[in-house]
């Protein structure tokens, strides 16, 4: 979107006129269009000039800029003319060479140290910043939690938006509570900046604004921004923020460090021109700067609310989420200065969900403080969380090196390693702290679920066996399974390519499956040539579930039971490739040994060298036994060719309703026969990594059956799985 009309005097074309009066010219280029501003080349190389259109409540910064060409014209560009009235600057071509952010480090010194010479001697020239918008410091972080707070569609305003308009409400709302939260942290953070004198910031300093002459001047581009306020409130576009140079000014031993490198060294230059010149002292300089540069980040964002924009939503979006976050930084690097502060908002992040964060601040306070006990193993407990199991291990054990007899960090460290599957070390671990403490509950409920997660491996490993991950009967309700289960689902559905899954779904959510289902597809449940099912052999047929309740609840297709096991073997964005039923028949025969689709490399050992591509859950809606029929698994075929499938003996699992199979695409296998007097129907999902197609199985019928309204009633960290099919059905339907 470019500049409304209502917010200029005249078009663009009285513009070009304008600027025709002042520059002779033929050729007229577009060469930028923001919501801020519009840009046009005029003329040929090598005799160009470009026209700014400004929108009319932004001009008046135009004044200013002029007279800074005027004052500084080897710093500027030369002005040929501007009009504050019709919102528009007309500058000779400068005839320099643009930087950009992968410029030599020398040209970016030049600037640092060109912007802190004009800043200098601007300081004692007032009269050219006269007209310039000058903010109050100490109202910035107020006015940014309010350009944060999420409004209402009902007191939207075209002129002026939130930062919900960009990042969308749940961002903002985010950015708004933990900014929030720390808003007494900034608010004496930007103190010191009023320590230093008014001088012409940039508002926009960085290297695409900038150019270098031939004889090395420094030319610095792009005015609109430009503002009074103390010195540095435009270095924020160097660092990618505040929290680089707050680290780099902060007197610690990192921060000396810090200065050799390229950004320490373009800060410090900038410092020490500011200090030749005589703005301020080196001490001062140090102590206020941090403020001041943290004060244009906010500045900075601030100005957005008065450009709304669809062509640059997304690019001010991704603007707006940075400096968001680089304030977090900030505000942790303060608060790391009191240690209950510290950890209190290392809290706040937790219960956020910003475990990173959270992590962070108490990694710090646990370097400062080695012997805090409950300090080492909050810690551990975050890194567990996030799935550093390592570097928790390695902290638990440097505490338990300090303090051998705290039975919590035996615990801790028994946890740990629960979730690492080295159960014998968990054991022993656990082992170890109720000896210490025989009173600490959770230490003897983890080694009962050592000991479960020990057998279930154990029985995994018997020949006539099926893998089996038992969740408790609760954990369904619960929708949510531990870490541990996870791993061990993942280990043994890597090593044997099937696994049958108890309680993984309620039996009352099956039971109301199931009478839809007998409800709903009955014209299926007789021997017949359906043309939208798929014969799968004798009296057995495939056809394709429709995504309607109760088949799409989130439960189901997301069951959380299920799939974390599936995205840690295919990957987090894997996505349902399929969804159907196959129905058996009372009378149908065994099918043959197969795998459910051909190898991607045929005649190659590539195949079962390579990871898991698709796998699926089979959910049972009829209770799976020997009278009506199982799938007889060959574990470990994921990994063989079909023809040898057979002498590696197989396991028929007995599956009660609430439980599920899950098993690779490669794992050989054959439905038996239906020996009971009713049909018996299985629900079949297939999750696949998202670049595989099955060619093979979906000739006849589509693999999803799911509509746009039903597309859209889906929870949104759902809506990835499929949404490949609406581009897919899309494309069957104009065919």
């Amino acid at each position: 979107m470019g500049t409304r009309d209502s917010d200029t005097a005249g078009s663009d074309d009285a513009a070009i006129e304008w600027a025709r009066s002042r520059f002779a010219f033929n050729n007229v280029a577009l060469v930028s269009d923001w919501p801020w501003a519009k840009t046009y080349r005029l003329g040929e190389s090598p005799t160009l000039a470009y026209l700014k259109i400004l929108p009319i409540r932004a001009a008046g910064v135009l004044d200013s800029t002029a007279r800074l060409a005027q004052r500084f014209e080897r710093q500027l560009p030369r002005v040929l003319g501007h009009d504050v009235g019709r919102g528009c600057l007309l500058t000779a071509a400068h005839q320099a060479r643009e930087l950009d952010y992968d410029s030599p480090h020398e040209d970016l010194l030049a600037v640092a140290k060109a912007y802190a010479r004009l800043q200098a001697e601007a300081a004692r020239m007032p009269e050219l910043s006269t007209g310039l918008p000058c903010p109050e410091l100490a109202d910035l972080p107020h006015q940014l939690l309010a350009f944060l707070q999420p409004q209402p569609a009902s007191a939207a305003d075209a002129e002026h938006v939130g930062a919900d308009y960009f990042v969308g409400s749940e961002d903002a709302a985010r950015y708004h509570r933990l900014l929030t939260r720390r808003l007494g942290l900034l608010v004496d953070h930007l103190k010191p900046a009023q320590e230093l004198p008014l001088t012409v910031n940039h508002g926009d300093l960085r290297p695409p604004n900038t150019a270098i002459a031939d004889d090395g001047s420094c030319i610095i581009l792009d005015w609109d921004d430009a503002l009074m306020g103390p010195a540095g409130m435009s270095l924020h576009g160097l660092f990618s923020g505040c929290a680089v140079p707050t680290v780099l000014l902060s007197g610690s031993a990192a921060a000396q460090a810090a200065a050799a490198t390229p950004q320490g060294q373009i800060l410090w230059a900038y410092i020490n021109v500011l200090a030749d010149g005589g703005y301020a002292d080196l001490t001062t300089l140090q102590r206020a700067l941090p403020a001041a540069i943290c004060a244009g980040v906010i500045r900075f964002m601030l100005n957005f609310s008065d450009y709304p924009g669809e062509a640059s939503r997304e690019d001010v979006a991704s603007t707006l989420r940075s400096r968001c976050s680089d304030l977090l930084n900030v505000c942790d690097l303060l608060c790391a200065r009191d240690p209950a502060l510290a950890l209190e908002l290392a809290v706040d992040y937790e219960a956020g969900g910003e475990l990173a964060r959270a992590q962070a601040l108490v990694q710090d306070q646990a370097a400062r403080h080695p012997d805090d006990v409950p300090l080492r193993v909050h810690l551990a407990r975050l890194c567990r969380q996030r799935g550093e199991l390592e570097q928790a291990d390695e902290v638990l054990r440097d505490a338990i090196q300090h303090a051998p007899q705290q039975a919590s960090l035996h615990a801790a460290l028994g946890a740990v390693l629960t979730q690492r599957l080295a159960l014998g070390d968990a054991r022993q671990a656990l082992k170890q702290a109720l000896a210490l403490d025989p009173a600490l509950d959770e230490a003897r409920a983890d080694l009962e679920r050592v000991e479960a997660l020990e057998a279930m491996r154990e029985d995994a490993q018997s020949p006539e066996r099926m893998p089996i991950l038992r969740y408790e009967p609760q954990t369904a309700a619960a929708a949510r399974v531990r870490p541990e289960q996870v791993a061990l689902g993942v280990e043994l559905f890597k090593r044997y390519g099937t696994l049958q899954i108890d309680n993984a779904f309620s039996v009352e959510a099956i039971e109301r499956l199931q009478t839809v289902f007998f409800e709903r597809y009955t014209p299926y449940f007789r021997e017949d040539d359906h043309p939208d099912a798929l014969r799968l052999g004798d009296k057995r047929y495939m056809l394709t579930v429709d995504m309607e309740e109760p088949f799409d609840a989130p439960g189901l297709i997301g069951a959380p039971t299920v799939l974390p096991i599936i995205r840690e073997v295919l990957g987090d964005d894997c996505v349902l490739g399929a969804y159907t039923a196959v129905i058996s028949l009372p009378g149908s025969k065994d099918q043959r040994l197969h795998k459910d689709h051909p190898a991607l490399f045929p005649n190659t050992e590539w195949h079962f060298k390579l990871p898991c591509f698709a796998a699926q859950i089979i959910i049972p809606l009829v209770p799976l036994d020997e009278f009506s029929g199982t799938t007889r698994f060959y574990k470990g075929t994921h990994l063989i060719p079909t023809e040898q499938a057979e002498a590696s003996g197989h396991q028929d699992p007995v599956v009660p309703l609430g439980s599920c199979l899950l098993t690779d695409y490669r794992c050989a296998h054959r439905g038996r026969g239906n020996r009971s007097e009713r049909v018996r129907p299985i629900l079949t999902l297939i999750y696949n990594r998202p670049w595989f197609h099955d060619f093979k199985n979906y000739g006849q019928q589509p693999p999803l059956r799911l509509g746009d309204e039903a597309y859209e009633r889906l929870p949104a960290d759902l809506k990835p799985l499929v949404l490949w099919w609406k581009a897919e059905r899309k494309y069957r339907e104009t065919k």
